[in-house]
């Protein structure tokens, strides 16, 4: 971040500020105590009667909008030639809540009785949407074929009915409506709320229209509230506040060239609460919101968001471990992280599941799974012959051990990244004793007990040797050094023994990671269930019915279970083993002042 100081002409501030809010690439501190609560205050009261028109509206008058459509683009010449018509726009929506209240509360004027001699009439709501067959049945069922209705409109919530029936079935209606959840109405009554109803409807061809004056409202709240933070005299204003550093040179020219603007540019000082941006590439950019769940960097923090990406894929991968699945996953995602269907926000995490579909496809063929054995099934079974899709790898059923040593083993490559990056880190803030004393010695023990777990596996007795020479050095050097801080003399002399106690702390870390092995198994064994269960019914017509039914349904559950199961440990051992290592976080995010609308896509300028 760069700190950005604006100074400029007071006639040209709100043009200005309208800039930056095109640009939304500058987050303003507050430089003055100016008050714009007034104008704040009726902006929220206009957006709350915009808001309260939609919402019956939608009740009322629903609009059929596509699956995950994307808002409108709307541009900031529409912008400002619609907002002339503010205050019309403002009676329509006042107009639907007056309406609604008809709708829910009307006027009930006194009427005579709607009855006859030998007849009565009533009029009131069902709960539910009824078809006339439906009411019709129950009738018939209660023996009152003779009553007449008619159903005056069946909405979702409610439908509006009236009976006219012999008083001699009186009694028995009463009761079977009753049952029902009938609630009598007056005729005048219903009328009022019908014709409340379609007025209603009338008026939804203004729909759009509200909803682009609530994002005006919106923007103008914060435009109101930028304007309070700035700094004025009679004829100047100034505006501080901090941007990234790739954008500053560019904002600075630009507004120095179209206003009688200066810009100035400035590194922030060691104690500002400087907001922190992410800047990643394609790759390891989607996992920026896993990062930010999290917590934000702090100032000494570095962005793990780079390292953890290929961590995450990995590990997300290996876990759902199927290759149709994985196809499944990338295909979709792909299609909504890249494509132009959903808003470029709303793309990120499509992307990082198109890397974790890959990542899946990749660990499905290194173990043999499409489907589980689905390829191996169908060919025995529907065509009689023997074709399998083999790993590339291994099997991780039969070779279950195999597949454990090397989850831990990825386990402990991925403490050792984090335990480096916290070495770095230190150095970075001339921490260099503490980096070698704190860190490299568990890293001088961690590489060691590998190296001694590898020779045992590999039959080489000297690198078993090495590695334990090495753990040996790591471990002294941290009993040496561990109790450095301590003021005392004993708790300098056994400060490093309770140090040495945290080795079953990692031991932990790394038997976390055999959760990676756990549900590679669990993918493939349900898998493996879902097509067994399918092949039961034989290669008959029905028994290729029930493979299907039975291969869709079950895949999609053991799609949908393990996808879940593979996301949640992922995001455990991120948290939990890696970011423990050597992230502090309490960053805070930064906020620029930009177009942040609810309905509509108001085009941005950027740079």
């Amino acid at each position: 971040m760069s700190k950005i100081s604006i100074f400029g002409l007071h006639a040209q501030r709100e043009k200005i500020l309208e800039q930056l809010h095109k640009t939304g690439l500058v987050e303003i501190n507050q430089t003055n105590t100016q008050d714009a609560s007034q104008s704040k205050t009726q902006c929220d009261e206009h957006m709350q009667i915009a808001e309260a028109a939609l919402t019956i509206l939608d009740e009322y008058a629903p609009e059929k909008i596509g699956f995950m459509a994307a808002r409108p683009v709307v541009s900031i010449e529409q912008y400002h030639a619609d907002a002339t018509r503010r205050d019309t726009i403002l009676q329509t929506a006042a107009q639907l809540i007056r309406l609604d209240e008809q709708v829910r509360n009307p006027v009930v004027q006194p009427i005579s009785a709607q009855e006859s001699e030998y007849t009565r009439m009533i009029s009131g709501v069902l709960p539910g949407a009824w078809q006339a067959e439906q009411l019709q049945e129950m009738l018939s069922e209660h023996s009152m074929n003779a009553v007449h209705f008619e159903i005056r409109s069946a909405e979702k919530r409610q439908s509006h009915v009236w009976f006219v029936f012999m008083n001699s079935h009186e009694k028995g209606l009463s009761a079977l409506l009753q049952s029902m959840g009938f609630e009598e109405m007056k005729a005048e009554k219903d009328e009022q709320a019908q014709a409340a109803i379609a007025q209603i409807r009338q008026l939804s061809i203004h729909r759009h229209d509200i909803a682009l004056l609530h994002d005006q409202l919106s923007l103008q709240k914060d435009k109101e509230q930028a304007l309070a933070q700035t700094g004025a005299t009679e004829y100047t204003f100034f505006v501080e506040g901090y941007i990234p550093k790739k954008h500053a040179g560019k904002l600075k020219r630009l507004l120095e060239n179209d206003f009688s603007a200066h810009v100035e540019l400035a590194e922030p000082e060691n104690d500002e609460d400087v907001p922190v941006a992410f800047s990643n590439h394609l790759f390891s950019a989607p996992v920026e919101t896993i990062t930010e769940t999290y917590s934000m960097p702090s100032s000494a923090d570095i962005d793990p968001s780079p390292i953890m990406a290929f961590f995450y894929y990995v590990f997300f991968g290996m876990m759902f471990s199927d290759a149709g699945y994985g196809l499944l996953l990338a295909a979709a995602c792909g299609y909504l992280g890249f494509g132009k269907r959903l808003e470029p926000a709303k793309r990120k995490n499509y992307r990082m599941f198109f890397f974790c579909g890959l990542s899946t496809m990749f660990w499905g063929l290194m173990f043999g799974g499409f489907f589980g054995n689905s390829v191996y099934t169908i060919s025995t079974v529907f065509f009689g012959r023997e074709v399998a899709l083999e790993p590339l790898w291994l099997n991780p059923i039969s070779q279950a051990m195999q597949l454990l040593i090397f989850s831990m083993a990825l386990g402990m490559i991925q403490v050792l990244i984090g335990l480096g990056i916290k070495f770095y880190a230190l150095c970075r803030q001339k921490k260099v004793l503490d980096a070698i004393c704190d860190v490299g010695f568990w890293m001088l023990i961690l590489l060691g007990a590998s190296a001694f777990a590898a020779g045992l596996g590999l039959q080489m007795p000297l690198l078993g040797s090495i590695g334990i020479w090495g753990a040996a050095l790591g471990g002294t050097g941290l009993l040496l050094t561990g109790g450095r801080k301590n003021r005392h003399v004993a708790g300098k002399l056994f400060g490093g023994v309770a140090k040495l106690y945290n080795v079953t702390s990692y031991v932990s870390d790394v038997l976390s990671y055999c959760r990676l092995m756990a549900l590679v198994l669990a993918t493939g064994a349900i898998a493996d269930v879902v097509n067994m269960l399918g092949a039961m019914f034989g290669r008959s017509v029905m028994g290729v019915v029930a493979f299907i039914l039975i291969f869709i349904f079950g895949h999609a559950l053991n799609f949908a279970m393990n996808a879940l199961g593979a996301y949640v440990h992922t995001n455990r051992l991120q948290y939990v083993e890696f970011f423990s290592k050597f992230y502090q976080g309490g960053g805070r995010k930064f906020a620029p002042f930009r177009m942040n609308t609810k309905y509509y896509q108001f085009e941005e300028n950027r740079l």
